[in-house]
């Protein structure tokens, strides 16, 4: 976030100073970074798609394929941001939008910053389109291309609007203050931010609608039985994509329960009871709250030392990144803890059982893998499905 941050205001403050007409040569250099970067990435993502989709283990060739989207979609993303850059990409923008925003105002700063992150991602959503016939294959789902991309349009939108706002309140809060202690002071404040709205970022990125009657009192009564008390609770649109999965957000008191369409219509009361017990458990053990501080205090502490943010009297900016990135690997690591916690919490609550199926489940609904790496369980601070399993039976042989 720090590193592009900079990056992308260098390129405002580049393009607020070019304000002698749109230059003709920076838009055709800009639209050709953006087709080179959705073609070359597209490519990519496609032949990689050939060359997995045949494979007897389909949830492996999934798991893959998954793995390789996140890795092009990144490079791609972050290329063309500095490709976009150095055409000049920013001084368009800044003439174009002066007559309506003015110039060198909070305003046309926030637009600039806004367009800087939302136009790399007509290069994201054009490499994707690479790996779509692979990834529809290898999973059976009904969703069209049309589909996919508006879905991922409206997700990358919504997260450039909120990071927009997030910067322009935290540079609106530090000022010109140079010392480290306001600008870790107000990113945490960021950070709290993004948790007490995360069940509006939830609603901005992906569809829901409200659940019908019957729904309603399903999951009112499985709630119940379970533990979980949200305030209130959105359906996902997921039966396209199959995408079966319930996650809990917000504050205490106003939390809400996203689950998707896909999942209340595959599960049974006995399993769903379970799932949903999964979620309180988690939401007592703020799991959630634990991974983000985790990430982003590591991030904070690992780069700001190195991008100039902060220093520490008396110890070297890389010993600190280095303390700080060690620190946040032994957090990710310890957090695994919560899982197996919540897991047999929730067994409790209903039965081992109850929760193994639900977890097994999970996997076979979404094609996951019930395995996974050890750098995979740090990243996500979540141990893998099978080792969630075998220690809820042992926990029961113990018994």
């Amino acid at each position: 976030m720090f590193a592009l941050y900079h990056l992308l205001q260098s390129g405002v403050d580049a393009g607020v100073a070019l304000q002698s007409g749109v230059d003709s040569g920076a838009v055709r250099d800009s639209l050709g970074a953006l087709a080179a970067g959705a073609t070359i990435g597209g490519l990519v993502l496609y032949l990689y798609g050939l060359r997995v989709r045949g494979a007897d283990d389909r949830v492996a060739a999934l798991s893959r394929l998954r793995r390789a989207v996140r890795v092009v979609l990144v490079v791609v993303y972050a290329v063309t941001v500095v490709a976009v850059l150095d055409a000049g990409w920013f001084g368009v923008v800044d003439e174009a939008a002066a007559p309506l925003v003015g110039r060198d105002t909070e305003l046309a700063s926030a637009v600039n910053l806004f367009l800087g992150v939302v136009t790399p991602l007509v290069a994201v959503i054009g490499a994707y389109f690479g790996a779509f016939p692979a990834a529809q294959s290898l999973r059976g789902t009904d969703m069209s291309p049309a589909s996919a991309a508006v879905r991922l349009g409206r997700f990358g939108l919504a997260l450039a609007l909120y990071f927009t706002a997030l910067v322009v309140v935290q540079g609106a809060l530090t000022g010109d203050s140079a010392t480290g202690l306001p600008f870790v002071a107000v990113l945490f404040l960021s950070v709290v931010a993004v948790w007490v709205t995360s069940p509006w970022l939830v609603r901005l990125t992906r569809s829901t609608r409200s659940p019908t009657d019957a729904e309603r009192e399903r999951l009112a009564r499985l709630c119940d039985e379970a533990g979980l008390d949200p305030h209130a609770v959105r359906v996902l649109d997921g039966a396209d994509a199959k995408q079966a999965f319930a996650l809990v957000r917000g504050p205490p008191r106003r939390r809400r329960l996203f689950v998707t369409d896909y999942l209340l219509d595959e599960l049974d009361d006995g399993t769903l009871r379970a799932s949903l017990a999964l979620q309180a458990e988690r939401v007592d053990r703020k799991h959630l709250e634990a991974r983000l501080v985790l990430a982003v205090g590591t991030a904070v502490f690992a780069l700001g030392p190195l991008l100039g943010v902060f220093s520490v009297p008396g110890v070297s900016d890389g010993t600190v990144a280095l303390v700080a990135l060690a620190g946040g690997l032994l957090g990710q690591w310890a957090g695994q803890c919560l899982v197996y916690q919540a897991d047999i919490a929730a067994a409790e609550q209903t039965s081992c059982e109850a929760v193994e199926s639900a977890i097994e489940r999970y996997a076979d609904l979404n094609d996951a893998p019930m395995e996974w790496g050890r750098l995979t369980a740090l990243r996500r601070m979540e141990p893998s499905l099978d080792s969630r399993i075998a220690r809820l039976r042992d926990r029961a042989a113990q018994e």
